[in-house]
C-alpha cells in the first residue's frame, strides 16, 4: 500500500514538472515575440546594394502587369448591367459606396439599392441570365425577389382569391348535381 502511495506522489510530483516545464517553454516562445526574436545575431550588412535590389526591368514589367489587370477589370465591368449587379452584390457593404453602376438605369439602380443583404446574396449567386431577365422586369427572374418594376404583391389579395375558388368549387358542385351527376 505504501508503494502504491509513493508511485502516486512520484506521478503527480513528474506531471507538475512536466506542467512547469512547458509552461516556461511557452513564456520563452511568448517573450521572444513579443521582443523581436530575443538574443539572435543581429543581420550582416549587404555587401553590394546594387546587386541586391531589383532590377528596374523588372520592377516596370511589374507595373505592367498590374495596369493590364486593372484594364481587364474595368472591361469586365464595363460588358453588361448584370455583371455590374452581381459584382455588386458580392461587395461588402463598405465596398458598395464605391461601386460603378454606370450602365444601370436610375430605376434598375433604386431596385438594387432596396435589396436586403440575403437577397444581395441571392442575386450574387444566380447566373447572369436571371440577373438580365430581373433587370428588364421580368416577372419572378430570381426566386423570392421582385424584378425591376415588379409590383408588390397585394397582402390582402390571398383572401379574395379563396373566396372565389371556394364559390368557384362550390359552383361546380352545384352544376353537377343538377345535371344528375353522383358527386362523391
Amino acid at each position: 500500500m505504501i508503494r502504491f502511495l509513493v508511485a502516486v506522489v512520484r506521478a503527480i510530483i513528474e506531471l507538475t514538472l512536466a506542467g512547469i516545464t512547458a509552461a516556461t517553454a511557452f513564456l520563452d516562445w511568448l517573450l521572444t515575440r513579443l521582443t523581436g526574436g530575443g538574443a539572435e545575431a543581429p543581420a550582416e550588412p549587404i555587401k553590394n546594394l546594387e546587386d541586391a535590389l531589383p532590377d528596374e526591368s523588372r520592377i516596370d514589367e511589374a507595373k505592367d502587369l498590374e495596369r493590364g489587370k486593372a484594364a481587364g477589370a474595368d472591361v469586365i465591368l464595363k460588358q453588361s448591367p448584370a455583371m455590374q449587379v452581381k459584382i455588386f452584390a458580392g461587395m461588402s457593404e463598405s465596398e458598395r459606396a464605391q461601386a460603378d453602376l454606370t450602365l444601370l438605369s436610375e430605376e434598375q439602380q433604386d431596385w438594387l439599392f432596396n435589396l436586403t443583404d440575403g437577397e444581395l446574396q441571392s442575386v450574387a449567386e444566380t447566373s447572369d441570365r436571371r440577373v438580365e431577365a430581373a433587370l428588364s422586369g421580368e416577372h419572378n427572374a430570381i426566386t423570392a425577389i421582385l424584378s425591376v418594376g415588379q409590383p408588390e404583391p397585394d397582402d390582402n389579395a390571398w383572401l379574395g382569391h379563396r373566396i372565389d375558388a371556394k364559390r368557384a368549387a362550390t359552383f361546380a358542385t352545384a352544376s353537377s348535381n343538377q345535371l344528375g351527376y353522383a358527386v362523391h
